[in-house]
């Protein structure tokens, strides 16, 4: 088995002049790919005409970028994967997921053995995602996806963070107060730990120029006793920071300044093992451990709590342990219901804000955070909350128009291949959110809780 090193582990492990060769030998390769995958590159490229070779990676050789240079790599090049285990745990001392991969560099007929936890799948063809259900690395990422979500603001200190303490003294400030506000992460969102235990910073992503902040009087103060030493200290390792240094590093105002007077967005963790995404009061300031969607109707919110949508998740998205990340290619690939009628958007929303009934209901009875309640529903049985999702699924799929006989991933595949035909031919598409025409004040599919 060739060495694990994730790809942004090998400059500083490895040195920047190996990097520079191994870029140079492999141009083909992203510099985010985990480092065997160039093993299974080079192991490919010396193969003779129908010689086989057997390799085990880490399991992110399922998944994007090292996906893309090593068994999709194969797969591009002539090659077949025959036998392979889709993901184990490492037997040795390492806490690592692997893959193991058999393959020749020829066409093969017959059965391919597929292995996945302790079933054998015999399959016509493995895929290079090593995975039973449908393969959407072929997805083309669609313009009308252009925008619509981001990656929370990351702050790049927790100096902007302020104690009780500090919180009251600057409230008691009619400059300052409103800057603060309070600060919202996965775990603490998730854990229902917002309002029990809240965490506060100082906002000042909307101040254009140090003279605009420093009307914030003792937040300004604070920032600049506090944050400011700090960015200076980091010269040229975040550039432009210096320049706006009352601003978090990674303010997100491009998606923020989009959301107009909406009073809410929807997030969900972006490193999450279930689908469970909810609205956020925009008196929040999420952080980078969110993912965030600038939508704050009940349609978009069921599509995106949707199996549908989570499905997309887990085949797009990367794995962080466990866990699948929320990237850009998931979002930026989702292909959304294209001509839905007004009944099917306002079945969504109903739906939808049925779920999120329920989910609040069992909270209150039971005193769970929403992450306890969706544990507790993923075990084998009934439980109300898989019914509601089922009803939203449903509701999801009629809007869609997906066939009963079809696999929704597959659907979701063939319907981006043609928005994306569609957006070369320069027809028009529907894009994420509210399909055109809708009123967005609508009650039918816009609550206001």
């Amino acid at each position: 088995n060739p060495p694990f090193l994730g790809g942004l582990k090998v400059r500083s492990e490895l040195g920047e002049p190996y990097l520079r060769r191994l870029q140079k030998r492999f141009p083909g390769v992203n510099g985010r790919a985990d480092f065997c995958s160039y093993w299974f590159r080079l192991a490919h490229e010396n193969l003779g005409p129908t010689a086989r070779a057997g390799l085990v990676g880490t399991n992110s050789i399922r998944d994007g970028n090292t996906r893309d240079a090593s068994t999709g790599y194969i797969a591009a090049n002539g090659g077949t994967i025959t036998n392979a285990v889709s993901s184990r745990d490492w037997p040795g001392d390492a806490v690592v997921k692997v893959s193991m991969v058999n393959w020749t560099k020829q066409k093969v007929q017959g059965t391919c053995k597929l292995i996945i936890g302790d079933a054998v799948f015999q399959r016509p063809s493995i895929a290079p995602h090593l995975q039973l259900h449908t393969d959407v690395s072929d997805a083309h990422p669609l313009a009308v996806n252009c925008a619509g979500t981001s990656q929370g603001v990351v702050f790049g200190s927790k100096l902007f963070e302020i104690d009780a303490a500090a919180v009251q003294e600057l409230l008691d400030d009619k400059h300052a107060r409103r800057f603060i506000a309070g600060v919202a992460d996965a775990t603490r969102l998730f854990q229902g730990r917002l309002d029990v235990n809240p965490h506060y910073a100082i906002d000042m992503r909307g101040c254009d120029n140090e003279g605009s902040a420093s009307q914030g009087g003792k937040a300004f103060a604070y920032l600049k006793k506090n944050v400011h030493p700090y960015v200076e200290s980091k010269g040229k390792t975040y550039a432009g920071w210096i320049e706006r240094w009352w601003q978090p590093w990674r303010p997100r105002r491009d998606f923020f300044g989009k959301l107009g007077k909406r009073r809410r967005i929807i997030v969900c963790s972006r490193h999450a093992a279930r689908p469970v995404f909810v609205f956020l009061s925009r008196e929040f300031i999420p952080t980078e451990s969110l993912q965030l969607f600038a939508f704050d109707d009940d349609y978009s919110f069921g599509i995106l709590q949707s199996n549908l949508h989570w499905a997309w998740a887990l085949a797009k998205g990367t794995k962080i342990k466990e866990d699948t990340r929320y990237t850009v290619g998931v979002w930026e690939t989702f292909p959304w219901p294209q001509s839905p009628s007004e009944d099917a958007v306002a079945l969504v929303a109903g739906a939808a804000r049925s779920l999120w009934d329920v989910r609040a209901r069992l909270m209150r009875q039971n005193q769970w955070s929403i992450r306890q309640l969706h544990q507790a529903a993923s075990v084998a049985g009934a439980h109300p909350l898989k019914d509601a999702q089922a009803a939203l699924d449903r509701a999801v799929s009629q809007a869609y128009g997906v066939p009963a006989s079809q696999d929704g991933l597959a659907f979701l595949l063939e319907l981006n291949q043609c928005i994306a035909e569609d957006e070369a031919e320069g027809c028009q598409v529907a894009g994420p959110g509210l399909p055109p025409g809708l009123a967005s004040d609508d009650p039918r599919w816009t609550s206001e809780d």
